[in-house]
């Protein structure tokens, strides 16, 4: 749960990521979605009119059935979730939260592979270097932010971060329950490097399948296995730091969960509800 900046996996899950801005301001992310994609996808790759042409109209299609079909079972997510924190959260819990929201991305994933193959296989050469100079930028920003920084520094940024985020949900949050979650942040494993790796892996399969250009239907695959199959290109190590990051990570929610008051958690769940009455609205327009 770390960010890496301007990404192609942004590109194609702004529909989903412009929604978790805040309740104020979701309709008017969502209803603009389509600008902010189109915005992004400039940024990755040099369209010719054509391109454009066909992106624009595949874009309206996503957003419309995105619309239609994903926003009602969001509201779903939200309202469940709220009712199980009502009650106190179990391991159970963050397993069919967790289980439902990577349901939701596989289905965006699986919907949008068929048009975005369609339209990465015209690239032509100087596109795919446009792309690659873009990753190229991204990566130089990736280790100036993460690596190319002192360790002290960047557990203070993380710790900050996570403080806001939570409070963002919570509500302010009480001396002691951010002394403990700020003990707790900073035993998390530092995985930046292993990050850098795994996404500079990724960038490489994907140029590499768009230059190569196989076969339409086997473009189509093995795109959509790109999508959908983040964890591709791990190495051993970096599954093993992840896997240890999510275990803390989980174990500081559930602590967390325990030592909410009822006003923390009274304000947690009517955010829920507050998104799942705007997505549930959204939804019907």
């Amino acid at each position: 749960m770390h960010s890496t900046g301007v990404s192609l996996r942004q590109l194609i899950l702004s529909l989903l990521l412009l929604l978790l801005s805040g309740c104020s301001v979701i309709t008017v992310a969502y209803n603009n979605v389509d600008m902010a994609i189109r915005w992004i996808a400039s940024d990755y790759f040099d369209f010719n009119t054509h391109q454009q042409a066909k992106f624009d109209k595949d874009l309206q299609r996503a957003h419309a059935w995105h619309r239609k079909e994903e926003l009602p079972k969001y509201a779903f997510l939200c309202t469940e979730t709220a009712r199980r924190i009502e009650t106190g959260l179990k391991p159970a819990d963050l397993d069919w939260i967790g289980s439902a929201v990577e349901s939701r991305r596989e289905a965006l994933m699986h919907y949008v592979a068929t048009d975005l193959a369609s339209m990465l296989g015209t690239m032509d050469s100087s596109q795919i270097g446009v792309m690659g100079a873009k990753f190229a930028k991204e990566n130089a920003k990736f280790r100036k932010e993460h690596l190319d920084v002192a360790p002290d520094t960047l557990e203070k940024k993380r710790v900050k971060k996570t403080l806001e985020r939570i409070e963002d949900w919570t509500g302010t949050l009480e001396p002691n329950q951010k002394e403990r979650v700020t003990l707790m942040v900073k035993n998390f494993p530092q995985s930046a490097e292993h990050r850098y790796i795994h996404r500079t892996t990724r960038q490489r399969v994907l140029r590499e399948l768009l230059e190569t250009k196989p076969p339409k239907e086997k473009f189509e695959e093995d795109l959509r296995q790109w999508l959908v199959d983040w964890e591709s290109g791990r190495t051993v190590e970096h599954d093993r730091v992840w896997a240890q990051g999510v275990k803390q990570l989980r174990q500081m929610i559930l602590e967390l969960d325990t030592m909410l008051t009822p006003k923390q958690r009274l304000h947690l769940t009517q955010k829920l509800h507050s998104y799942a009455k705007d997505f549930t609205i959204l939804s019907k327009r």
